[in-house]
């Protein structure tokens, strides 16, 4: 532990001299005394390791943004630049992937025009074309969330006196930082809830079929009855330092009565709206622990296979004991999820419905691949448990052990199951748990809560803190990442229309755009590639230019090979030569039109499908359609913007050429 804090503390000391140099020389060296820490400073953590290529970027992109990582709260902006601070220290790998060409300034600094999402439905109702993204000034929802929710953190922390344990420098009069922090809730207000909400009426009113004038807020009917509510009646009686009074599950008639947790008062930004003890917390070492028996025993022999293995049997043990009516301590956790009956992923969907649905989509492998991953694990471990220790195993074996059961329990558990970071950490420092209550959340793309990983240290607690307000009878959203429409339907059965994160990724190759060549032509290339930083995995994603990345990769891969040899600039800067550029802008047009084709294909086949078919098989086709309907609109955009480098090939090397102050021209 002591370790981990010095290192820690390097880290952070490194950091503020780096903020201290980007500051200097932003002022030209004048007045770099102010940047002197003292008890009215706030030091943003940047968790990227130090002098890493990501790290030198951020602490590039504060000077560019006119801030720095050590805020003093008694300057007159000092709100604005703690959060383009923020933003920064949260921009994660695959937002630095799709950095803007032009420059992260005007994003960092929101000083885009805005134009509501009212509007742009009303211009594309007009237009015949379906609502599709809102412009925003953010970098993205989740890092203006996350960033928003850092300030606040940082302003204002949930326990004091923890938050001081170890600090070089104390935290800033209460005062000034509750000045701040008022000046946060007000950005945050004209900004970060007025999009949420757009989106959100938006998303209602598709769902409904009505107009987004007509669409009433937060549309949830709280529940009254059922295990959801003797869950969380339980939850509330186990102790004092359990927190579920200011929410109950509730059922969403959008969503054709799925289940989600609503607030049953007004939450404001920086309360908790839950706090779930660690004994509370379900996860496969306490299971290892307190299972008595033969299973017990079975389940610690079997430890080193997983934690998802752990989980998956344990489950398919709790599911057969409260089918036989064995009341235990952890019933009312299962009886209030799915039971075993309901197929909640492509895990489970029925074969035809996943061939018909995402055939020829690039999802479409990874799935029949992970289905045959889950069914091999299945045949390798169970069939040889149930004839070898048949004393472990209680009940029918094709009724409570089978293929089905299992699948299912291991689907739940993927589901439900959250990752946090235990106060005493595990052998790979985290751990996935079943949070009751919390795990009736879903997940949304303004989500009202997102930093809940890290147990709190005094009590190890599982805390919710609200970074957004809710509204009394408002569903509370969590996020569950910023995945695409890809990553949801794999691990949690569903998509969302619009995802801002929803991307494709591009693999390229060398013998598909040069044939077979010469052994030094081909390392050659390869070496380039190394030089510049540059793999041959990329992506294209929703609502972002064409990665300069991929990009530099196309001219290196397209380069004529006479000038291979003799290439000495930066394809992330201009072209090689026109020639390539024309080439490449072709290969890349090529590649995506392919995509695009073959999705077309897969559409196809369920017009095709039997009528009868297709209703029984609805519920899985129509998170299929969300899912394929994503992926046109980033082909499509990606086309248009593929379209006019090859158009202007001469001018669109230095149109998407990366222009920051490294730019050469």
């Amino acid at each position: 532990m002591r370790a981990a804090v010095r290192k820690a503390a390097t880290i952070l000391a490194r950091q503020r001299q780096a903020a201290r140099e980007a500051a200097a020389r932003h002022k030209n060296n004048s007045n770099d005394e102010n940047i002197a820490m003292n008890n009215t400073t706030i030091v943003v953590p940047f968790t990227d390791e130090v002098d890493s290529p990501y790290w030198r970027r951020k602490m590039e992109m504060l000077t560019e943004c006119e801030t720095t990582n050590c805020i003093d709260l008694t300057s007159e902006n000092s709100c604005k630049m703690l959060l383009r601070a923020c933003r920064i220290s949260c921009l994660d790998n695959k937002e630095m992937y799709f950095e803007p060409r032009a420059s992260w300034r005007k994003v960092i600094l929101g000083k885009e025009g805005v134009r509501s999402a009212q509007q742009q439905q009303q211009q594309q109702q007009q237009q015949n074309s379906p609502p599709t993204t809102f412009d925003t000034f953010f970098v993205s929802p989740r890092n203006e969330t996350s960033a928003h929710a850092m300030a606040q953190t940082l302003l204002i922390p949930s326990n004091e006196n923890e938050d001081n344990i170890g600090r070089e420098y104390p935290l800033p009069p209460l005062e000034l930082r509750q000045r701040v922090s008022e000046q946060l809730r007000s950005i945050r207000l004209q900004t970060l809830e007025k999009a949420a909400k757009e989106f959100e009426d938006i998303e209602r009113a598709r769902r409904q079929g009505v107009s987004t004038s007509t669409s009433a807020a937060g549309a949830c009917e709280i529940e009254t009855k059922g295990y959801a509510v003797e869950l969380t009646k339980w939850a509330a009686s186990q102790g004092n330092d359990v927190n579920v009074s200011k929410v109950a599950p509730c059922l969403l008639p959008s969503m054709n009565d799925a289940r989600g947790l609503c607030a049953t008062q007004d939450i404001r930004a920086g309360e908790n709206i839950l706090e779930i003890p660690r004994r509370m917390l379900l996860d496969a070492g306490t299971i290892c622990i307190s299972e008595q028996g033969p299973f017990g025993d079975l389940l610690r022999i079997l430890e080193r296979c997983g934690a998802d293995t752990i989980m998956t049997l344990w489950i398919m043990k709790e599911r057969m004991k409260m089918k036989t009516k064995q009341e235990t301590f952890w019933s009312l956790y299962f009886l209030s999820l799915p039971d075993g009956s309901q197929k909640l992923t492509p895990l489970s969907w029925p074969e035809e419905a996943v061939k018909v649905g995402l055939g020829n989509t690039p999802i479409f492998e990874t799935v029949m691949q992970e289905r045959q991953k889950v069914r091999s694990g299945y045949d390798a471990l169970l069939p040889s448990l149930l004839a070898n220790c048949p004393e472990s195993f209680e009940g029918n074996q094709e009724e409570f052990w089978s293929y089905d059961q299992y699948i299912s329990a291991l689907e739940l558990w993927m589901s439900y199951a959250m990752t946090v970071k235990p106060v005493h950490n595990s052998e790979s420092g985290t751990i996935d748990v079943l949070s009751p209550v919390a795990f009736f959340c879903n997940h949304g793309i303004y989500p009202h809560c997102v930093h809940y990983s890290q147990l709190r240290l005094s009590d190890e607690c599982l805390v919710f803190p609200a970074m957004r307000d809710v509204g009394k009878n408002e569903e509370i959203m969590l996020s569950y990442g910023a995945k695409s429409n890809g990553e949801l339907l794999l691990f949690y059965g569903f998509c969302i229309d619009d995802n801002p994160y929803d991307s494709i990724d591009i693999t390229l190759d060398f013998d598909s755009l040069n044939g077979v060549e010469k052994p030094e032509v081909r390392k050659r290339r390869e070496e380039l590639l190394v030089k510049h930083d540059l793999t041959l995995n990329h992506a294209i994603r929703r609502n972002s230019e064409i990665p300069i990345d991929l990009i530099a990769t196309i001219r290196i891969l397209c380069c004529e090979p006479e000038l291979v040899f003799l290439y000495d600039g930066d394809p992330k800067v201009r072209e090689i030569s026109m020639l390539s550029e024309s080439k490449a802008s072709d290969a890349l047009f090529t590649a995506l039109s392919g995509i695009r084709n073959s999705m077309s294909s897969a559409n196809a086949m369920e017009h095709q499908a039997p009528e009868e078919w297709r209703i029984a098989n609805q519920r899985y086709l129509n998170e299929c359609k969300t899912y394929t309907r994503g992926l046109f609109q980033v082909i499509d955009l990606a086309l248009e913007q593929v379209s006019m480098w090859r158009q202007t090939s001469s001018l669109a090397a230095k149109k998407l050429g990366k222009r920051t102050h490294r730019d050469l021209a």
